[in-house]
């Protein structure tokens, strides 16, 4: 089984998969849409159910009600998930100023470094 990482967390193929369509469609999912959108061979309606229940464990799904059943949509883009993921490891530093300093440091580009100073600045006024 081929591993890949999205936003720090390991997952299988069939999780991104089910990832790939829950962020290519513009609304939330059932599991019987998913097996019907995912490609090759129908999955089980027990293993799709499975594998939204990893997602959901590891961050990447969140579940909603919908009438008598549920429905799920990815936790955010794929963007959004690594910052997520990226910001719960700063904070988990002793010093997260520390981390984050050393990592903004490590860009060697002006114009994100402009980019950020214009950040903090909008959220010092705010």
């Amino acid at each position: 089984m081929v591993r890949q990482v999205v936003a720090g967390r390991k997952v299988g193929e069939l999780e991104v998969m089910v990832l790939q369509e829950l962020w290519a469609s513009k609304a939330p999912l059932g599991p019987r849409e998913l097996i019907e959108r995912l490609p090759g061979k129908k999955r089980a309606y027990t293993t799709i159910m499975t594998i939204l229940a990893r997602l959901i464990e590891k961050g990447l799904v969140e579940r909603f009600e919908n009438g008598r059943t549920f429905v799920y949509q990815a936790a955010g883009n794929h963007d959004q998930l690594l910052a997520r993921a990226i910001g719960q490891l700063i904070r988990s530093s002793n010093d997260p100023r520390i981390v984050l300093a050393h990592l903004v440091k490590d860009f060697e580009d002006p114009e994100l470094i402009n980019e950020l100073q214009d950040i903090v600045s909008r959220i010092e006024k705010s």
